[in-house]
């Protein structure tokens, strides 16, 4: 076995190079964070009306998943309750069809939302106009550098955060890691995507938490992501099925790496080798916007990834498989096992921190958590199988405690508290 050279696990030195000559180009990584965070041109005017601004990276059609949806969701809920709102993009937005916003109506709870919310385009106008009572909502670790310098020209004197991830976790430890962090310390109010997520803030003393738990309390409150609404199959159904399907989130993209694609791949075939998967199973993949379209795992299997599916789509075909298999090394809990396990498939899913087993449990019966390393989630799979006879007892597991719909996520007590955070009343 031979060391990969120029692999990430190579600490050799590099070779000595002759003194570099020629024009200096930017460092790229460098460059990229710099984009990120280069202002926006906000400009202040007593003539423009009062608004919430939210501010999202971009509107993108390919990567419309559940974090946007809550996103556009909240814009909606805060419109409906007689705000004037402002979507506004932080990051170039690539060119949109000309029914873009139909489009996003199609998502669960955005019918007839984007005719009562307003979007700028920031990087493209150039400059955006705010009043100096508008609040400012942001969505991401770089919004809110963004929203911090916008509330810094009007009256308001921090910004709401909606907060669906530690957003650290989503790179390796290093610059970005660092950069994100510190947003946490910028002056705001925090609505926690999930009381995971809040619980893990709290006892780690992070943002509204840094002080006193109560002020915590006091400056924040959480929702639950609605799941995609699925219907799961009768026990009579599965009863009926000849073969038996896994179904992986088999997220590979760098990006993702939050979501242990490797680790995954690998204990399905530790699973396989050990014989927990009988004849007649049937391996696949779901969530890759460009992955391949089979992978090999153990004793000549493969893994069928299957091309991204719309919201609809998707809830549909969740019912017709057996195991599912769904990992994030973060304290957010992911909807998408949640939603596995609401369509009646077993599913392995791991812990971290305050993410534990008995809350995992506390959602559903259906869900298997795992610690999360090789051996944790092949054991995970083992128990999954196990137990994929036990039709009635998937049936009452799909009857999860978590919501399906926006208006119980965001319902009126929700609401009430977000916009207390915002400054109003």
């Amino acid at each position: 076995w031979e060391r990969p050279i120029g692999s990430p696990f190579d600490a050799s030195l590099p070779a000595p190079e002759e003194e570099a000559g020629g024009e200096a180009f930017p460092d790229p990584e460098t460059a990229h964070i710099e984009r990120l965070l280069a202002p926006l041109g906000f400009r202040v005017s007593e003539s423009e009306p009062e608004r919430i601004n939210l501010l999202i990276p971009t509107i993108d059609l390919r990567h419309l998943f559940g974090g946007y949806i809550a996103k556009f969701n909240l814009a909606r809920k805060l419109a409906e309750a007689g705000h004037r709102v402002r979507i506004v993009t932080v990051d170039p937005t690539p060119e949109l069809p000309a029914d873009w916003r139909r489009q996003v109506e199609a998502y669960s709870g955005l019918a007839g939302a984007m005719s009562r919310i307003e979007v700028a385009f920031a990087r493209e106008q150039g400059e955006v106009a705010i009043g100096p009572r508008d609040r400012f909502v942001a969505t991401t670790w770089w919004t809110a550098y963004h929203a911090r310098d916008a509330v810094a020209l009007t009256e308001g004197d921090r910004f709401l955060y909606l907060i669906q991830e530690y957003e650290p976790f989503t790179f390796v430890m290093g610059s970005w890691a660092a950069i994100a962090a510190e947003t946490y310390s910028f002056p705001h109010a925090a609505l926690f995507s999930t009381e995971f997520l809040r619980a893990y803030f709290a006892a780690n003393r992070i943002g509204v938490y840094s002080g006193d738990p109560a002020d915590g309390d006091r400056s924040s409150v959480s929702f639950e992501n609605a799941i995609t609404a699925v219907r799961a199959p009768s026990a009579a159904d599965l009863a009926e099925r000849e073969s038996r399907r896994l179904l992986f989130y088999a997220r590979s993209e760098p990006h993702a790496k939050r979501n242990m694609f490797e680790l995954g791949m690998i204990a399905i075939s530790r699973a396989i080798e050990a014989g927990t998967f009988g004849e007649g199973w049937e391996f696949f993949g779901i969530g890759s916007v460009s992955g391949r379209a089979r992978v090999a795992i153990a004793n000549g299997n493969e893994l069928d990834v299957l091309p991204r599916q719309d919201q609809a789509r998707y809830g549909e075909i969740l019912g017709g498989y057996d195991v599912g298999l769904s990992l994030m090394l973060t304290p957010h809990p992911s909807l998408v096992p949640i939603e596995m396990a609401s369509a009646g498939l077993l599913t392995v899913t791991n812990t971290f921190a305050t993410k534990t087993a008995e809350r995992l449990a506390a959602i559903s019966a259906n869900l298997i958590a795992a610690e999360p390393s090789i051996e944790g989630v092949a054991a995970g799979l083992a128990a999954a199988v196990a137990r994929v006879d036990d039709h009635e007892g998937r049936v009452r597991g799909a009857a999860v405690d978590w919501s399906s719909d926006w208006e119980r996520s965001l319902d009126p007590s929700a609401m009430a508290a977000v916009q207390r955070l915002l400054g109003f009343g």
